[in-house]
């Protein structure tokens, strides 16, 4: 699906061993016929949670219901194969790395940050999200805040798990939906993988 080329990356064998090389980055791969292939995951950096900020904020009407596509950030990360057996090499910053606290300073969580759009965008996954409005009141929502701890899926785009976003008394709760079908599923080395499925936005939204 991606080409090492564009991303400048350099293998070269070399006695039973690979040198790799990029922007800088050196490392060395000890191992015969190893193989060397690209995967996108879910732009979470140093922080276990992602917050979406839209650049045009969503109006939802009182007890309505709503669909739509947003872009959403990933990376790619740079893995080898001997043996059946994967081992994460480096992760590429596709989209510059942003950070920003959610709630309070003493008890926030600290979020990787991106604007996101309404429909799709180059170098950027899609997001499928369902709103439901449960609430008397209009609802205007700029931000929404969610636990990346999963796979994406592909096939010539890169795709999310859909999202549930249910805004109540209690807040905006973001769930992870169904997965999109028919696409290959990426797996993430993350021990905690799906552990946490939904988050309650109390901060403010």
């Amino acid at each position: 699906m991606f080409d090492i080329k564009k991303f400048d990356i350099g293998i070269e064998e070399d006695k039973g061993r690979y040198i790799y090389r990029r922007k800088g980055i050196e490392k060395i791969i000890f191992g015969k016929k190893v193989i060397f292939d690209l995967f996108p995951i879910v732009s979470s950096g140093i922080s276990d949670y992602l917050q979406l900020r839209f650049k045009t904020p969503l109006v939802i009407a009182p007890n309505d219901k709503i669909k739509l596509e947003i872009t959403a950030p990933y990376d790619i990360e740079v893995r080898a194969l001997k043996r059946k057996k994967w081992i994460s090499i480096e992760t590429i910053y596709i989209q510059k790395e942003k950070y920003t606290l959610y709630g309070p300073i003493e008890s926030g969580i600290l979020c990787r940050y991106f604007e996101s759009e309404i429909g799709k965008k180059e170098d950027t996954a899609i997001l499928n999200l369902r709103i439901e409005n449960q609430t008397k009141e209009w609802q205007e929502i700029k931000k929404i805040v969610f636990p990346a701890n999963f796979h994406l899926y592909c096939d010539k785009k890169v795709y999310y798990p859909s999202l549930d976003l249910i805004l109540n008394n209690l807040g905006l709760t973001v769930s992870k939906s169904e997965a999109p079908k028919g696409l290959k599923e990426i797996e993430r080395f993350i021990k905690d993988i799906g552990a946490q499925k939904k988050y309650t936005m109390v901060g403010g939204y």
